[in-house]
């Protein structure tokens, strides 16, 4: 279809610079006749009064048909059959003018030609062999009937066969190569229609891989964020069920229970992950629309929690905790996430004897949760690429999907997060989300 459209466009593009064209070689030639009969003189024109009006009437009918093709090439449109009538009046008044200034031999007679060729280039090889035969009949009834120049008659009749024979051949000549001059231009517009649409199809397809790479690049991504999320709860495990298993004896029932507590807390732990990992192959992202089930938490216990999941001595854990934030409404096993992964990201990076601090107040019915540690923080041109996809920076690089995955659960949350230099050394993350009963609950 586009290449038809454009194949319209380019026909009629050249029908308006051929009329255009016409109309100026009708208005040269229309001059051209009067001074060529002007010097021909009084005599050597067998009918000068009848010569002088027929040329009169040419030169006002060129204008009038240069006005006419002007102001239709400047609206970019031209009309078929005004110029198949165009065609028709120029042959009429070319052969009117050779019959009054004689007949086969009138300078004028040449003039014929032009507008057979004029017919050819416009129009299809039989409107130029129909306009070819009406100028042959014309010229030869000039030639054969008008009185003066008095002629023999054989070279009557030979002067019309001649101009009879070459109105036709010029017509079949022109319309022949016309045709193919049409054809080859069809050709080609319908060859660069078809190579834009081979480029389309190319771009389409370039679209179609660069989306599919995306697909496959935010697969591998997901991957290596459940490897690295499930690798903490599932050491822990490991490690805190060999202890049970080889020191029962030497532990006492509360130790036992505690060393238990802790296995079940991770083991919910890597439940609630699982889950996370269904509505992610449902939802096909790790959006901020998932559902959030909000419960109370008791604050304390869940950064203990944090702590030992990831790896946090004790003792170098500082916890700041505001008096009315120890029960804290929101989604507990998300909140366990984020802070865990903070608390791992900055024990990775804090000398082994610094603390780590752990930070929530509350600020404009929010809560502001925050992790400082004291290692070597980050450039500032670093920090807003820090919750990007594979983003590490420091000499404990790792896959940094850490903090990004940080950076969805708190979008899910419907909160912010964010970096801050400390003054006396290392980075603070801040995590800023909205109150448990002030948060806009998708449903499930």
């Amino acid at each position: 279809m586009l290449g038809t459209l454009r194949h319209r466009f380019v026909v009629q593009d050249s029908r308006v610079a051929a009329e255009r064209f016409v109309s100026w070689v009708r208005l040269a030639i229309a001059s051209s006749m009067a001074v060529v009969v002007a010097f021909e003189g009084r005599d050597a024109v067998p009918y000068p009064r009848a010569a002088w009006i027929v040329l009169t009437v040419s030169i006002v009918y060129a204008w009038l048909a240069f006005l006419k093709t002007s102001r239709d090439a400047r609206r970019g449109a031209t009309n078929l059959w005004t110029a198949w009538a165009l065609s028709a009046l120029s042959g009429i008044l070319v052969a009117a003018a050779a019959a009054v200034t004689g007949a086969g031999h009138s300078p004028i007679i040449p003039v014929a030609i032009t507008v057979v060729i004029s017919t050819a280039i416009r129009f299809d090889l039989a409107r130029s062999l129909a306009v070819a035969a009406a100028m042959a009949g014309s010229l030869a009834t000039a030639i054969l009937w008008m009185p003066r120049p008095a002629l023999p008659w054989h070279e009557r009749v030979r002067d019309a066969a001649w101009w009879s024979w070459l109105m036709i051949a010029v017509a079949l000549l022109v319309g022949v190569l016309s045709r193919a001059a049409d054809l080859a231009r069809q050709a080609r517009a319908e060859a660069e229609a078809e190579a834009e649409a081979e480029h389309r199809r190319l771009d389409e397809e370039h679209r179609l891989r660069l989306h599919l790479e995306g697909v496959d690049s935010a697969r591998r991504d997901f991957l290596h964020a459940l490897a690295h999320d499930f690798r903490t709860p599932i050491s822990s495990i490991e490690a805190l069920s060999t202890a049970l298993a080889r020191r029962s004896a030497e532990l006492d029932p509360r130790e036992r229970a505690d060393l238990a507590g802790l296995i079940e807390r991770h083991a919910r732990h890597l439940s609630a992950m699982l889950g996370e990992v269904r509505e992610v192959a449902v939802r096909e992202s790790l959006g901020a629309d998932r559902r959030v089930e909000l419960a109370d938490v008791y604050v304390p216990d869940l950064v203990r929690a944090a702590g030992a999941a990831a790896g946090l001595a004790g003792e170098r854990l500082v916890s700041i905790i505001d008096d009315g934030l120890t029960l804290l409404r929101t989604d507990g096993e998300k909140t366990l996430r984020i802070l865990t992964n903070l608390l791992e990201n900055a024990n990775k990076h804090s000398p082994p004897d610094a603390a780590v601090e752990v930070s929530l107040v509350q600020r404009d019915g929010s809560v502001e949760l925050s992790v400082l540690d004291r290692g070597p923080g980050m450039p500032a041109e670093f920090a807003p690429r820090a919750f990007e996809k594979s983003a590490a920076f420091g000499p404990h690089r790792s896959t940094g999907l850490g903090m990004w995955i940080v950076a969805q659960l708190v979008e899910s949350l419907q909160g912010t997060v964010w970096l801050e230099a400390r003054p006396e050394g290392g980075l603070a993350v801040r995590a800023r989300f909205p109150l448990g009963p002030t948060m806009s609950i998708p449903t499930a």
